[in-house]
């Protein structure tokens, strides 16, 4: 009998129990006063990385996403801006369960290089080699259903211990040890994480994204598993390799797009074109184009579009509202001298439709129709008339 209390006492060790308070509710708000003070926007690292909450970082496996992930890592520790974004400085704890200290040491050098960082200035930042080591900090057990590890006790203890405010986690199939379908398991296990962060911190999940979409620059699935990934981060960035379709067919570029698909507490439109420097072993951005320059880009494209449809009418046509087929609205307004030569590549195909959308959403443009040949209706994007109320 005695054996087998304690054997079960052994096993019982390795589980979290759930009696900590970090599970008990908190108070309903005081509305009184909360309403009495200024509210606060929220609070960002930086874009696209909310303090409070989990940010989801991912990619294909070997895409490079490790690697720009610490070089972010180091940016938030120094404070320095990150590819011309700007960065709050923050103490980051890095878990690397798959690289170890070495591959870690040759990633490093390569950015203090070409940062300029020395020793002193990293002094936020510390990286732990996880592998070898038991990194599951959350599975299903038979006893409580799901629940924390012993492993997560240790990772509590060294964001204790290093006063950490944001946590990286490289990566999720390392650490997670529940069902990636299970959206219950994917909530629990990130509320875990974001739980030891508290409203300043922030968690940064390195996360791969499934085979089929590994490619794909417009699937919504950027992450592998259920929709609980994509539900339970209030941001979610997709990396992936650039192409180029040709009639030969579409072949790689060696560059890579960042874009952030998800930003629940902020923009959701921001997109980072990134080449390999040979000098710096590192993936770069490929212009220094900072959140000024893309209003000032974006305001000219829209202008130009404007301009488009106007020179399009003159010459007594019509610009289909179509995005699929033989003659979309793409198709006729970019053989238009007054289309924007920085929408004229496949790559800025999304940002097009996303300003129609906007000069829609502005009144600049309405949605007609006309027959066209053979009696058949179509329907097409036109310019506001002057007589009618315009909010651009």
């Amino acid at each position: 009998m005695n054996g087998t209390r304690d054997r079960l006492h052994e096993r019982l060790e390795d589980v979290e129990l759930d009696d900590t308070p970090s599970h008990a509710w908190p108070e309903p708000i005081d509305l009184a006063a909360m309403l009495s003070r200024e509210p606060s926007p929220p609070k960002m690292i930086l874009e696209g990385v909310p303090a409070g909450y989990a940010t989801l970082f991912a990619g294909h496996g070997g895409s490079g996403k490790s690697s720009i992930v610490l070089h972010l890592a180091c940016c938030i520790a120094t404070g320095r801006d990150w590819f011309g974004q700007h960065v709050e400085q923050r103490r980051v704890l890095y878990l690397s369960a798959e690289d170890r200290a070495d591959v870690l040491h040759w990633r490093l050098a390569r950015i203090a290089a070409h940062e300029g960082f020395n020793a002193a200035e990293l002094d936020s930042l510390r990286l732990v080699d996880l592998v070898g080591h038991d990194s599951i900090l959350f599975r299903r057990t038979s006893f409580t259903g799901a629940g924390v590890t012993a492993a997560y006790g240790e990772l509590e203890r060294l964001i204790a211990e290093t006063r950490a405010e944001v946590l990286v986690v490289d990566g999720v199939s390392d650490t997670f040890g529940g069902n990636e379908n299970d959206r219950a398991d994917v909530k629990q296990f990130v509320n875990a994480l974001v739980r030891l962060m508290g409203n300043d911190g922030a968690v940064i999940l390195i996360h791969h994204v499934a085979k089929a979409a590994a490619t794909a620059s417009s699937t919504s699935e950027g992450y592998s598993g259920s929709t609980g990934w994509h539900n339970s981060v209030r941001a979610r960035w997709y990396l992936y390799p650039e192409t180029e379709h040709s009639d030969e067919g579409t072949a790689a570029t060696g560059r890579l797009i960042l874009t952030l698909q998800k930003s629940n507490l902020g923009r959701s439109d921001f997109t980072l074109r990134l080449k390999w420097d040979d000098d710096a072993h590192l993936f770069v951005a490929e212009s220094g184009e900072t959140r000024f320059d893309e209003k000032v880009r974006d305001t000219t494209e829209r202008r130009g579009l404007v301009e488009a449809i106007a020179e399009v009418v003159a010459r007594g046509d019509y610009v289909p509202a179509a995005a699929q087929g033989q003659r979309t609205a793409y198709h006729v307004l970019s053989a238009c001298a007054a289309f924007p030569a920085t929408l004229k590549n496949r790559t800025a195909k999304r940002r097009f439709w996303r300003h129609i959308e906007t000069l829609r959403a502005n009144s600049t443009l309405r949605e007609g129709s006309i027959y066209a040949k053979h009696r058949r209706q179509v329907a097409t994007l036109e310019l506001q008339t002057r007589e009618e109320p315009s909010h651009a």
